[in-house]
């Protein structure tokens, strides 16, 4: 089957480099790279199509720059499927994607592969100090054995930040008609607009990431996904500023996930990361929170 990969990116161009050469340098299949990007000052690396866009307000800018990649994928390559990564989001494991090609290959109704973005109240609950929240966090250890999703916030939304998603007219038709301002939340406005057009069966859950705040934020083993913003563990941010963060997460970095991937090749850009000693450079001023 055809695939292209669209990546995104505003700010965060280190990360889009990386995860370029994650893909072409280890990759066993070889997928074309779309890449829309918003930074004035990026030149190109190892996109095979890169499509330049003025940097917008965030909600409004990520659906712009969503757009622009799937048409510049299609016009040019016209897949049977595209997949989208936000210049954050790496996934290591080519293989991960290819299960959930099979799957929406083996039923043509799906049209979207992806994960809510979702976010379980039950960690913030039982360290709140007020009793009625801790009560809620009891609460919802009884009713969820018994098949209650209790204290789960944001299941009708779809993660913009990895999709995989079939390429049809109507697809991007309903992308196209996307309408959005900038305190809207993208992640729901695309899971209303494929539920309008589709149906609910048009979207193939990938469960491993449920419910994706707190536990899977940062990152997600089953899906061989890292998508934090610290580059490096000694950049994470303080229990103070997130306490939603797992110990885990936060002695792993960028710089560490990227020194324990099982990758074949390293491209530039991954030994910069590796082997400096003062990561300032890295990703300009993005924000390195949460």
């Amino acid at each position: 089957m055809q695939v292209v990969v669209c990546l995104t990116s505003f700010n965060r161009t280190d990360c889009a480099r990386i995860s370029m050469e994650i893909i072409k340098l280890n990759w066993p299949r070889a997928w074309p790279v779309v890449h829309a990007c918003s930074d004035a000052g990026y030149v190109p690396y190892l996109e095979d199509v890169l499509v330049k866009r003025d940097p917008r307000p965030l909600t409004v800018g990520a659906n712009d720059l969503l757009l622009a990649s799937m048409k510049a994928a299609v016009e040019r390559f016209n897949p049977e499927y595209v997949i989208h990564l936000e210049a954050d989001t790496w996934i290591f494991d080519q293989a991960v994607i290819e299960r959930y090609l099979e799957r929406l290959a083996r039923h043509p109704h799906t049209m979207i592969a992806a994960s809510s973005w979702s976010t379980d109240c039950v960690p913030a609950w039982r360290r709140s100090p007020l009793l009625g929240r801790r009560l809620r966090a009891h609460l919802a250890g009884v009713l969820r054995p018994l098949g209650f999703s209790y204290g789960i916030r944001e299941r009708k939304s779809l993660a913009t930040q990895f999709f995989i998603a079939r390429n049809t007219p109507a697809f991007m038709q309903m992308l196209e008609n996307l309408r959005v301002k900038d305190d809207d939340f993208l992640e729901k406005v695309l899971y209303t607009a494929v539920v309008d057009r589709f149906g609910h069966g048009a979207i193939l859950n990938m469960p491993e990431r449920e419910p994706v705040h707190p536990q899977y934020r940062a990152s997600c083993e089953p899906l061989t996904l890292v998508c934090h913003h610290w580059p490096s563990a000694k950049d994470a941010p303080s229990p103070q500023i997130a306490p939603h963060l797992a110990p885990a997460d936060r002695l792993r970095g960028k710089k560490e996930c990227l020194a324990d991937a099982p990758l074949k090749r390293r491209g530039p850009y991954m030994e910069q990361l590796l082997t400096s000693d003062d990561l300032a450079y890295y990703n300009g001023n993005a924000r390195r929170g949460g």
